[in-house]
């Protein structure tokens, strides 16, 4: 049977608890908390590329013996391995489209959204922690770039001009997102793919974090999108596994904006 390891079905978290409810595929939950650093436990489950992919903090598939990290990659193999769920439907190309999509999330989407989401939500948590005690165990994290991704959201890092133009460089993907669904019903073509779980999931917090750039006035077809997306019974499914009150709120480190294209 898959095994999940995941936290609240926010952000990276939620695309494979989507993915998986879609194929209504039988898995296995096991919910850590990521500000409690249990996944950098040496019984975590881990490959080389877990540690060290773009994202730095997100879900884990197991498949056996197989372990699998990034959302996105997690994403296709569900879709591979689960093809009744038709979750990468259409043709070549399509399916090209699909994977494009997931770069562009990854690359200019992602970063941004989670430089505000930790701002805005995960400083206070961290900074209501003795200081002490935290920072020792940030500093234990491997590779270097994942404690300096911690590090980050508590050494002053995301001040007001630095979270001003994370939103000001959010303005040209989500256009790429208005412009793509004013064109067809879904990302990547008519049919609902991995590409829309994807995007959802990176896009949903944005009313919230940046609603200067995601509104009904600004985006209205991003707004349609998500009022969509919020309706399929697998993402309802997805967000009742909440073990909190606002999973809303629960945000990770992720890509640093300087890695954005």
């Amino acid at each position: 049977m898959l095994e999940l390891y995941h936290s609240e079905p926010n952000i990276y978290y939620l695309k494979p608890l989507i993915a998986l409810k879609e194929a209504r595929a039988p898995f296995t939950s096991h919910y850590f908390d990521p500000t409690s650093f249990e996944q950098h436990a040496l019984s975590f489950p881990q490959n080389m590329e877990s540690g060290l992919h773009l994202e730095r903090e997100g879900p884990i598939l197991v498949d056996g013996v197989t372990v699998l990290s990034s959302s996105f990659f997690i994403l296709e193999y569900i879709a591979e391995a689960l093809p009744a769920a038709n979750l990468l439907p259409g043709d070549a190309y399509e399916h090209y489209r699909a994977r494009a999509w997931g770069q562009f999330v990854a690359l200019q989407l992602s970063p941004g959204v989670c430089a505000l989401g930790c701002a805005k939500y995960l400083a206070p948590v961290l900074k209501s922690r003795d200081s002490g005690q935290l920072k020792a165990r940030i500093e234990r994290i491997e590779p270097q770039e994942r404690r300096a991704a911690w590090m980050a959201v508590i050494d002053g890092s995301y001040d007001e001009k630095t979270l001003a133009a994370v939103r000001e460089r959010l303005a040209m993907p989500v256009k790429r997102f208005e412009d793509a669904l004013g064109r067809t019903a879904w990302l990547a073509g008519s049919a609902y793919s991995i590409a829309d779980i994807d995007a959802f999931a990176m896009l949903s917090p944005l009313p919230d974090l940046a609603p200067q750039v995601v509104s009904e006035k600004a985006t209205p077809r991003i707004m349609q999108f998500l009022r969509r997306m919020r309706e399929r019974p697998a993402v309802q499914q997805a967000l009742a596994l909440a073990k909190t009150a606002w999973p809303q709120e629960a945000f990770v480190p992720g890509a640093e904006p300087s890695r954005w294209g």
